[in-house]
């Protein structure tokens, strides 16, 4: 499947990232080569790529169409670009923290990597997309919020934010309730499904009952093209876990998709307006006076 330019940022290493895992044999060897030694690429001719990569010239070829780009140069254009920022920072330099780290040294680099992770991320936004994410949100007869394990997380925060602005939503970490609950949206409902992978059973099981249905899904996922985005009728990406060299932490992941989160809500009080903050208003309102109790 090949990635919508208009998806995702320049960026080349971005852009193979999140395709790298849908690629035929050939190709994966061509992106793995590229993601493993751009300096490499940038110095060297289409030719010379394939027969260090162990690939044809037409295989290369399908790599950088796929990805978006309509040829060797453009691709190597924004992968110089990508080597100019990643010389930068370094990541495991940031992040070698042992027990002599002084707590200044931890909030600095905390600092610095999460800035990074959300630098990432609007680079692959997609104003038109979000647009039209929005739409759906606001013109839902209800939003159904689904999420497993770090995505649950952030999809009870999606459903923190959009309640308080008056918009009809549901949310449960209960994954036999939220199956239960997708089973029941019918045509002009919309589920918000978030799934780091892309891959989860329960949230594509939940998807597909949703769109048999004829409910729409909005997707957020860590990658561009996975099972969940393409059943989705809207698909929002963050940056890719395996750009920033993390596999085993979940920091990436919250980062990006409360970022998203933040982004979409954000939108939809600007487009309610007035009637927005009254609801967010009078929600806090009502906590506070709980509180005094």
């Amino acid at each position: 499947m090949k990635i919508d330019p208009n998806m995702a940022t320049q960026s080349c290493l971005l852009r193979l990232q999140a395709v790298i895992n849908t690629l035929k044999p050939a190709e994966h060897r061509a992106a793995a080569y590229i993601l493993d030694h751009p300096q490499d690429v940038l110095s060297s001719t289409l030719n010379e790529l394939a027969e260090k990569s162990g690939c044809s010239y037409a295989t290369i070829n399908r790599l950088i169409n796929r990805i978006g780009y309509i040829g060797f140069k453009e691709l190597k254009k924004y992968l110089y670009e990508d080597t100019l920022k990643s010389n930068s920072l370094d990541f495991l330099d940031v992040i070698a923290f042992s027990k002599d780290t002084a707590t200044e040294d931890i909030c600095s680099g905390i600092h610095t990597l999460s800035a990074r992770f959300i630098e990432e991320s609007n680079e692959l936004i997609n104003p038109s997309a979000i647009n039209e994410a929005v739409d759906k949100i606001l013109s839902a007869k209800s939003l159904c919020i689904v999420g497993t394990g770090s995505s649950g997380i952030c999809a009870r925060y999606a459903y923190s934010r959009f309640f308080r602005i008056g918009i009809h939503c549901s949310y449960d970490e209960d994954t036999t309730l939220f199956n239960m609950h997708a089973s029941l949206l019918t045509k002009g409902d919309l589920l918000f499904a978030i799934s780091s992978s892309g891959r989860s059973e329960n949230i594509l099981h939940c998807a597909e009952m949703a769109k048999a249905n004829q409910a729409e899904i909005l997707s957020l996922c860590d990658y561009a093209i996975t099972p969940l985005s393409q059943l989705s009728d809207v698909s929002l990406f963050t940056t890719s876990r395996n750009v920033n060299l993390f596999m085993n932490i979940d920091m990436p992941i919250f980062i990006g998709q409360i970022f998203l989160i933040d982004v979409l809500y954000m939108c939809c009080c600007v487009r309610l307006g007035k009637r927005s903050s009254e609801l967010y208003v009078r929600t806090k309102v009502s906590a506070d006076f709980e509180k005094r109790e």
